[in-house]
């Protein structure tokens, strides 16, 4: 049976994933660091660009929001 994968249990999954998270924040901390030294990027520029993604993020949800309440007015009406 050691073709079989094992199976993985709630615990692992969730140790797994914050490996994982935790490899992917020190990588974007280090690039960030390089890009920073490099003087490609700043601290401003990348706090800008993120509040610009959050607001884009927070009118998509507000979109999708707005589609759902018209599909259930949609399904009311029939």
């Amino acid at each position: 049976m050691a073709d079989q994968p094992e199976e993985v249990g709630p615990q692992q999954a969730m140790q797994m994933f914050q490996q994982k998270l935790g490899n992917l924040e020190l990588t974007v901390h280090a690039l960030l660091s390089v890009l920073e030294e490099n003087d490609i990027v700043d601290q401003d520029e990348i706090n800008e660009e993120a509040q610009n993604i959050v607001e884009e993020m927070q009118e998509q949800q507000a979109q999708g929001a707005e589609g759902l309440e018209d599909l259930e007015d949609q399904l009311e009406d029939e």
